[in-house]
């Protein structure tokens, strides 16, 4: 299991899964089938339909099948934040090199150097238009193909370009599990409502933080730094000592969560 650790603003190093090969091919795959019923639908039920005529319909056919399907990667994954249908299905999505969302600009750029890609999705178009064309599809495919085989991150040269990688979404999103704090009191009032400012993977951070044994002075050391980072950055003073400020986060947190 392939794993890259990224460090967030507040000193806490996060571990995400890289999306193995089995789930991105999946994904891949998912992502044909649908594209091959678009192809399906509009070529043999809604052109029928429309009764063009010859030069109408290759514009048309240029406009609603060949150019939608093209960019159909680009627009899903800056909708679905990093997901196409099929990745989605398979449970992976894109972030940038620091965990975070991609920028627009960063998903129009491995969008752009995954060529690979482009003709995956022309395949149905090209397999019954143009057979021979599959040919070029492989020698275009081999340098992303070996990329992904080299690179420790599994990246694609449009991934590397983009600073972008692919992770396996369910290890991010069972973070949920892990930073669940039951709150028994009935009528708690939370102390620090600036802590929605934070995001869920820093959340489990200073989780994973206070799990960490106190096996030393430097564990305590990098402990207070990472507090006061945090009261720095959400302006917060406190009298509580590190690991119960840390701990009250965690409550508060999982107050405003799970009553919005």
């Amino acid at each position: 299991m392939a794993l890259i650790t990224i460090g967030t603003p507040f000193n806490i190093d996060l571990e995400f899964q890289i999306a193995t090969f089995n789930k991105r091919l999946l994904g891949w795959l998912i992502d044909m089938v649908v594209i091959c019923v678009y192809y399906y639908i509009m070529l043999n039920f809604i052109y029928p339909l429309l009764g063009m005529s010859k030069g109408i319909s290759t514009a048309a056919e240029l406009f609603f099948v060949i150019i939608p399907v093209l960019i159909y990667q680009l627009i899903f994954e800056l909708m679905l934040n990093g997901q196409t249908l099929g990745k989605m299905a398979a449970g992976i999505k894109v972030i940038d090199n620091e965990g975070k969302e991609p920028t627009w600009g960063q998903y129009l750029m491995r969008w752009l150097l995954c060529l690979g890609n482009l003709f995956i999705y022309g395949l149905p178009y090209i397999i019954i238009n143009e057979p021979w064309a599959i040919i070029a599809f492989m020698i275009l495919y081999i340098p992303d193909f070996l990329c992904m085989i080299i690179t420790s991150k599994s990246q694609r040269i449009g991934d590397l370009a983009a600073g972008t990688v692919v992770i396996d979404k369910n290890y991010v999103t069972n973070i949920s599990e892990t930073i669940y704090k039951e709150i028994e009191e009935k009528d708690y009032q939370p102390v620090f409502p600036q802590v929605m400012r934070l995001t869920d993977r820093d959340i489990n951070g200073i989780r994973n933080l206070i799990q960490t044994k106190r096996t030393s002075k430097d564990t305590d050391a990098y402990m207070f730094q990472v507090v006061d980072k945090i009261k720095a950055v959400l302006s917060i003073e406190t009298e509580l000592d590190g690991y119960e400020f840390l701990q009250q986060l965690l409550f508060d947190y999982n107050y405003f969560t799970t009553r919005n």
